[in-house]
């Protein structure tokens, strides 16, 4: 068996990412609107009637811009019941009985689905690894700093869609206000290209095959340097010609990748 990932959209302004199997199809967040996640689906022959679900990973608004909208095309929405009183607040409510909670691993179709808890700056924030037969690929941005419970829940997986997020020099040279540099920069806000490349090393003892970089930041980060930072330490440890390195982008999708269990 295999699962598909392809990034419809990532980073600052907005994300979504699209999981499937040959017969499950699933959203991660929903933070741009119905119109581009359509148009994105329509690409590999997928439509808004064709999704199982979305699963949502916290309530702020690059991740759930588009949620309502889904729900109201009948798309069934995963969430923590302790995120969905502050995505009301956000977005206005979900219909009650368009929403499935959750308090650990559940089943959309055939792809089971593994939650677990990240450091971010929201109520209960989380990342998720999605398995089908052997076949595993995890989806981990807005992470403050990178614990040995998130590096158990992704290794394993073929294919991860990890966040780097910005350039730490870049980040302290520019133009944001100190609060915001100490937000992104802290325990409970994005993780570095330079931590970034320090999971990938770890990873790629454990099955990785292709890491898809995401959530870079448009003013503190530029894609050929995130891309660069991470193949770097890949190469050092040995491993460049092993793991694939790819980019999400905010603007364009990714291509579809395949992850299986061979």
């Amino acid at each position: 068996m295999s699962l598909r990932i392809m990034s419809i959209a990532s980073g600052s302004h907005g994300n979504c990412t699209y999981i499937s199997s040959e017969t499950t199809h699933i959203l991660v967040d929903a933070g741009v609107n119905l119109k581009r996640i359509s148009d994105a689906l329509k690409t590999i022959g997928v439509g808004i009637t064709d999704l199982s679900g979305v699963v949502v990973t916290h309530e702020h608004d690059d991740h759930i811009s588009g949620l309502s909208a889904l729900s109201n095309a009948g798309v069934k929405v995963y969430a923590h019941e302790r995120v969905m009183p502050h995505i009301a607040r956000r977005i206005g409510p979900i219909p009650f009985e368009n929403v499935d909670f959750f308090d650990a691993g559940f089943e959309i179709g055939d792809i089971a689905v593994y939650p677990f808890r990240i450091p971010h700056d929201t109520v209960y924030p989380l990342a998720y690894t999605f398995v089908s037969g052997g076949a595993r690929v995890s989806v981990a941005t807005d992470i403050g700093h990178i614990t040995e419970g998130i590096l158990s829940n992704l290794k394993g997986s073929q294919v991860v869609l990890l966040e780097a997020n910005h350039d730490v020099e870049m980040l302290m040279k520019g133009s944001y206000a100190q609060r915001l540099k100490t937000r992104i920069s802290g325990a409970n806000g994005h993780i570095s290209n330079d931590c970034a490349a320090n999971v990938a090393t770890v990873l790629a003892h454990s099955g990785l095959k292709t890491l898809i970089l995401g959530h870079m930041s448009e003013e503190n980060n530029c894609p050929e340097l995130a891309f660069s930072t991470v193949l770097s330490a890949l190469d050092a440890n040995g491993f460049s010609d092993k793991v694939r390195v790819e980019l999400a982008y905010q603007n364009k999708c990714g291509e579809l990748i395949e992850a299986d269990e061979k």
